[in-house]
């Protein structure tokens, strides 16, 4: 595979411009941000991204109550026609400590629309408020209620998939995790973009230390709010690259950037998976960056990005 170090120009300059508004709102450093200001000043960078219009779809706010009392939004992203659709249980990324569904809603529109499929789309409980298995569960009770509700949304529940961006993607490979031996939960495709799979600072990718958006200090900032205690970093469901076995998950699309310090987990996450003959469709992308998937209105190479992911999702969802 051959390497593409430079990053891409449209990238760089937006992330530029974020740069110099951050500087401007006086941004502190990592050490003394809190999670709420996190929250801020993620949705005053948010301003800069350029979204695809998309409102030829049946879009519902509801909540799915949980074993432990509170109750979990979701948003139903539904295609025009008949149906019965499949369906892409989906988590927004945001370090586990911020996003919802806002964050996610053009992403999840794109795949409604786009993969002819229904979106449920997850916003889960938030760290450090809510640390280390909530979002987790969060999730679980998701694709629990997708499941008993699928045919009243016109789903087709042996076509169900789930999937999520960074920490969502980490969400999602442990909730396959978790269903795999199951019957009455059984998921068709795990669609893993950039995802968050190993407590482990000492990747390949992570002694690059690139500086493109998601940082190496980011991401201990970001664990170090999830996480109870950082033993827990060992645990499956924290961390589905240290599952002992593969066998049994399903069909994988995983999406990695050549300039993100998660690169190596995704491919070492990828490898395993094809070692145990899952059947894994991987799409690499050499000159962006950790969440581009966010930057597919300003971004051309991050636009054509979403398209393979789309095409590849609709093809294999349609086909397991």
């Amino acid at each position: 595979m051959k390497v593409k170090k430079a990053v891409n120009p449209q990238v760089s300059d937006l992330l530029q411009k974020i740069s110099e508004k951050m500087i401007e709102l006086k941004h502190p450093p990592l050490s003394i941000l809190t999670p709420k200001q996190s929250r801020e000043y993620y949705k005053k960078a948010r301003e800069f991204f350029t979204f695809i219009s998309i409102d030829d779809i049946m879009v519902e706010d509801t909540f799915v109550p949980s074993e432990e009392g509170h109750t979990i939004p979701v948003r139903i992203y539904t295609p025009n026609g008949k149906g019965p659709y499949p369906v892409l249980i989906y988590s927004h990324g945001g370090g586990w400590v911020f996003g919802d569904l806002d964050s996610a809603d053009n992403l999840c529109r794109y795949f409604s629309k786009h993969a002819n499929m229904i979106v449920v789309s997850v916003g889960y409980r938030l760290a450090p408020e809510h640390k280390y298995p909530s979002a987790f569960k969060d999730v679980i009770e998701a694709i629990k209620w997708t499941f008993a509700n699928g045919e009243r949304l016109n789903g087709d529940i042996k076509r169900i998939a789930v999937g999520g961006e960074s920490s969502g993607g980490n969400l999602a490979a442990a909730a396959s995790i978790y269903f795999r031996d199951s019957d009455e939960y059984k998921l068709s495709l795990q669609v893993l973009i950039t995802p968050v799979m190993d407590y482990n600072f000492d990747t390949l990718s992570y002694r690059e230390n690139f500086t493109y958006n998601l940082t190496n200090e980011k991401m201990k900032w970001f664990w170090g709010h999830y996480l109870n205690d950082p033993s827990e970093g060992s645990e499956v469901y924290a961390s589905p690259l240290k599952v002992d076995s593969m066998a049994g998950l399903p069909d994988t699309l995983l999406v990695t950037a050549e300039l993100d310090p998660l690169r190596e987990e995704g491919f070492t996450f990828g490898k395993r998976l094809e070692e145990s003959s899952i059947h894994v469709e991987m799409l690499h992308y050499e000159d962006l960056v950790h969440s581009f998937i966010n930057m597919t209105g300003t971004v051309d190479e991050a636009k054509h990005a979403l398209d393979d992911i789309t095409q590849k999702l609709k093809a294999m969802i349609t086909t397991v």
